[in-house]
C-alpha cells in the first residue's frame, strides 16, 4: 500500500510546485488566488485517485476498503504538501520580492473589501488586518498555506475513498 502511494505522493508534490511556478510566471500570485483551491482539489483527487486505483487493482485483488482509501490518501498528500512547503520555504528565501508580493496583493485584496470589513468589523479591526499583513513573517505565510494544502486535502481524500471502495462478499 505504501510504495504505490509514495510514488504518487512524490509525483503529486512535484506537479504541486510546477502549478506554483506556472502561476507565478503567468502573473498570478498562487499563495492569493482562491483557484489554486480548486486546482488543490482536482490534483489531490487525481493522485490519489490513482494511488488507490493501482493499489486496488494491482496489490489487492480488486478490493479496496474505505479505511485503506483513506490511508492512501494521507501517504499521498502529506509528503506532496511538504515537499511544496518545502520548496515554498527555499523560494521564499532565495526571492524575497514573493512575500513581498504577497503582501501587495493581500493589502489590495483587502481594499477591494474595504467597505465590507468596515460595516462588519469595525475601522479597529480593519487596521489589525493591515496590521497582520504587514508583520507577516515567511514562517506565518508557510505555515498557512500548509494549512490551507492540508484543508484541501482533507476534504477530498474521502470522496475519493468513497468513490474507490468495494469490498468482498
Amino acid at each position: 500500500m505504501v510504495k504505490p502511494a509514495l510514488k504518487y505522493s512524490i509525483l503529486c508534490g512535484v506537479f504541486l510546485i510546477g502549478l506554483f511556478f506556472i502561476s507565478i510566471n503567468f502573473g498570478s500570485n498562487p499563495l492569493l488566488d482562491s483557484r489554486h483551491f480548486w486546482f488543490d482539489l482536482g490534483v489531490y483527487f487525481l493522485f490519489i485517485f490513482f494511488a488507490g486505483k493501482e493499489h486496488k487493482d494491482f496489490r489487492n485483488g480488486g478490493f479496496l476498503h474505505f479505511w485503506q482509501g483513506i490511508t492512501i490518501g494521507f501517504i499521498v498528500f502529506i509528503p506532496a504538501v511538504l515537499l511544496f512547503e518545502g520548496t515554498l520555504y527555499l523560494t521564499l528565501n532565495v526571492d524575497s520580492d514573493l512575500m513581498e508580493a504577497y503582501r501587495e496583493g493581500a493589502r489590495a485584496l483587502l481594499k477591494q473589501n474595504e467597505e465590507f470589513y468596515m460595516e462588519e468589523l469595525g475601522e479597529a479591526a480593519l487596521k489589525e488586518r493591515y496590521d497582520a499583513i504587514s508583520d507577516m513573517t515567511p514562517a506565518q505565510l508557510i505555515q498557512m498555506t500548509f494549512r490551507n494544502k492540508l484543508f484541501s486535502a482533507f476534504l477530498i481524500t474521502p470522496v475519493v475513498a468513497i468513490i474507490l471502495r468495494k469490498k468482498p462478499k
